[in-house]
């Protein structure tokens, strides 16, 4: 099988989503023809390790974060290296960008385009960069924001043909959006072998090690962990990770400091040295107040970590007192101290018994199992009929009606050309008894997602130049003295906007 696997992030970034993409391509490229699109210096085909062919896309930015620089031109290449590759599957991480770019080239060429689903639509505001972009919406206005955003997965998830939502919880929340019969519940994967290998924590030594693992965010709710370890006098909290907001950071160091915690900020550590993390961890410890699936948690259970979390997607899905404690939100962090010390004052054969549970309690989130899983459905969707010629000619003119002239609608007017002919020697007869339900499960690009297509030319334009100009007066200010994170987990020019953004708010007040 031919795969197209697309994300809007280079590889080591984008944190678990970023990384499940990469390492998703690099395991079904074991068994199939895979290419993976994404960011990149220049536009190009590149081959990486295990036979697995990576088409990056010129874009600006700096670590987590890049924009693309969608131009016609681009389009055009994007669009022209997958007629030459021809996948039978086109399968996005993400909506945007990119991943809309090959939705619609899908759409076009009667392939199924999948899409695994990250975060819960209804609440992307609490996901990612939108936590520390608050510029966006003081700029645009929350409201009109979220409508506009509503909106538009609304169109998208319309446009695929399964959606992989990672567990039931995302599944719910997706289902305001989409169709039930194309959502489809497949886990987050990962390599388990070397979490496999740690040893279990020794519940005999004096200092208790507590771990979290992720960026440092109101969401992760760091602030929580450290008011609870005030009521552990005896334990060490590791906190791994960098922070989105410069403002909380401070916080959580000044509040260490006053209340004479021992926490340790470690700052950025790569996904691969975790599991030494992890073998040292009594208790790996969460408070965030949502996460689809979290990669950490299945890591430390993984590794025979016990978890101790407030209530959110992933606690509520994996974690029990089998495994650890799970408890409400409201929960008072000296309530969150009492189970933490419960579990690490346990004999050791217990705490051995409840570290083995862990284990097992995510042994199927393996990546040959999700392969397996992902791939059948795949090959599902290939046995589904291609719709009608006429719809899709009406939807595509219509929309080209609605672009304005330009190198932009020239570009679309050809490719529609071409598609017309395609669509004349593929089309089904009329008289074929379940025409009406194919037509709606895999129809045509409609007017509005073309729409869509067009805005997102120019405005990736228009961004790349941004990103392109801050990135480069970041690194002259680098050049001259200027101190810097190492890796950072945003870019410099996400914190002009942060910057920006406080301004206006101190003006406000």
């Amino acid at each position: 099988m031919r795969i197209a696997f697309i994300t809007l992030f280079k590889e080591g970034c984008g944190g678990g989503e970023g990384r499940v993409a990469h390492e998703m391509a690099h395991h079904c490229a074991t068994c199939h023809e895979v290419v993976l699109i994404c960011p990149g210096e220049r536009t190009g085909l590149h081959r990486a390790a295990h036979n697995l062919q990576v088409f990056t896309v010129k874009s600006a930015g700096e670590g987590d974060l890049y924009v693309a620089a969608l131009s016609a031109k681009q389009v055009k290449g994007i669009f022209d290296f997958l007629d030459a590759f021809r996948p039978d599957v086109v399968h996005a991480h993400e909506p945007l960008s990119l991943g809309l770019i090959g939705q619609v080239w899908a759409k076009m060429h009667n392939v199924p385009f999948v899409h695994t689903a990250h975060v819960l639509p209804s609440k992307m505001f609490h996901f990612g960069a939108t936590e520390a972009i608050t510029v966006l919406r003081s700029s645009i206005g929350e409201t009109i924001a979220r409508q506009s955003l509503s909106n538009f997965f609304l169109n998208f998830y319309e446009n695929c043909d399964a959606i992989f939502a990672l567990n039931r919880f995302a599944a719910e929340d997706i289902r305001e959006f989409a169709d039930c019969d194309r959502i489809f519940m497949i886990p987050n994967g990962l390599d388990l072998g070397r979490y496999r290998a740690c040893p279990n924590a020794d519940t005999a030594s004096p200092k208790k090690t507590l771990t979290f693992v992720g960026y440092l965010s109101e969401r992760k709710n760091q602030l929580y962990l450290l008011k609870a370890l005030g009521h552990l006098p005896s334990y060490r909290l590791q906190l791994i990770g960098e922070p989105l907001k410069p403002t909380y950071d401070r916080q959580l160091k000044d509040f260490a400091r006053e209340h004479d915690l021992d926490v340790v900020f470690a700052g950025f550590v790569d996904h691969q040295e975790i599991p030494d993390y992890l073998a040292k961890t009594h208790v790996l410890a969460s408070a965030s107040q949502m996460e689809v699936q979290s990669l950490v948690v299945i890591e430390a259970l993984a590794s025979g970590t016990p978890v101790v979390g407030l209530s959110n997607e992933t606690i509520d899905e994996l974690v029990d007192e089998k495994v650890g404690a799970r408890l409400p939100k409201d929960t008072d962090p000296r309530e969150f101290a009492r189970h933490v010390e419960r579990i690490c004052r346990l004999p050791q054969s217990e705490y051995d018994a409840l570290c083995e549970n862990a284990r097992e309690r995510v042994r199927e989130h393996n990546w040959p199992n999700v392969i397996a899983q992902t791939v059948a459905i795949y090959e599902t969707l290939q046995g589904k009929a291609p719709p009608t010629a006429e719809k899709s000619q009406k939807g595509l003119a219509k929309a080209l009606s609605l672009i304005p002239p330009g190198e932009t609608k020239n570009f679309l007017a050809k490719r529609v050309a071409v598609l017309e002919k395609t669509l004349r020697r593929t089309t089904r007869p009329k008289s074929e008894s379940t025409f009406a339900s194919r037509i709606r499960k895999a129809g045509r690009v409609p007017g509005s997602t073309w729409l869509f297509f067009a805005l997102t030319i120019p405005l990736s334009v228009l961004f790349y130049q941004i990103v392109k100009h801050l990135s480069v007066t970041s690194r002259r200010e680098d050049a001259q003295g200027t101190q810097r994170l190492h890796r950072p987990g945003l870019p410099n020019w996400l914190k002009w906007l942060r910057d920006v953004d406080s301004a206006d708010a101190d003006a406000d007040a």
